[in-house]
């Protein structure tokens, strides 16, 4: 009996854990687009600024023209699924080193005079460091969500290896148990590269919930026949 309330504890433990990663990855998918919504207006700040540009001179304007180039290609994952649960750390500084780079195009801007070109480049430097910080602060909010999952990754692993290894190891062969043991190796399967992670999108929490459907759909089998082999 204490065999089978490891493995019952264990499969009830790893059913909780994929349970509250699927929810933690529908809070971040609603959250994503926003963070792309916000890219996109930066990419939109930084053409028009690169308009403008065309119209200026000044020694600055090259170095200026580069820091928006810059700004114009961020987040090359933007337009991506992701496909990993390491967290967002890249991205948020990468929003607050671009942030920087954008006051530091409008300080350079100012040293070309007052007239009105001038100022709407600064105005595009402005919203775009704006957009900047509410990127960064959504992908902070997303970062501190999937963090814990993150750090539980290996404990997941080992707890299918284990329900795994008990069907194949104490229990006879039969359609029953190969049936089982199919269900938690199919789960193994859909997670084996974890720490790349699976997909932070619609298809990432069908991942997820398929999985729970096999440790469900084994659960009650596993613990009927761990204790009738008792």
């Amino acid at each position: 009996m204490v065999a089978v309330n490891t493995f019952s504890r264990a499969n009830e433990a790893l059913q909780h854990d994929l349970a509250a990663y699927a929810n933690t990855l529908n809070s971040i998918v609603a959250t994503i687009p926003q963070a792309q919504a916000l890219c996109d207006q930066v990419c939109k700040e930084a053409r028009l600024a690169e308009a403008l540009l065309a119209f200026a001179n000044g020694p600055v304007v090259s170095e200026i023209s580069q820091i928006v180039f810059h700004l114009g290609n961020l987040w090359p994952y933007r337009e991506q699924a992701y496909a990993r649960t390491s967290g967002f750390a890249d991205e948020i500084a990468e929003a607050r080193r671009l942030r920087e780079e954008a006051r530091r195009g409008a300080l350079l801007m100012a040293r070309l005079g007052n007239d009105g070109l001038t100022n709407e480049v600064i105005t595009c430097f402005d919203n775009i460091a704006v957009y900047l910080e509410q990127e960064q602060r959504l992908l902070e909010t997303c970062h501190s969500r999937i963090r814990p999952h993150t750090s539980n990754m290996d404990v997941t692993r080992k707890r299918l290896r284990l329900l795994a290894a008990a069907l194949d190891a104490r229990l006879p062969v039969s359609p029953a148990q190969q049936e089982a043991l199919r269900s938690y190796n199919a789960a193994i399967a859909l997670l084996h590269a974890w720490e790349s992670g699976v997909p932070l999108d619609a298809s990432g929490i069908e991942v997820l919930d398929r999985c729970l459907e096999l440790l469900k759909a084994t659960d009650g089998m596993l613990l009927v026949q761990l204790v009738d082999a008792a």
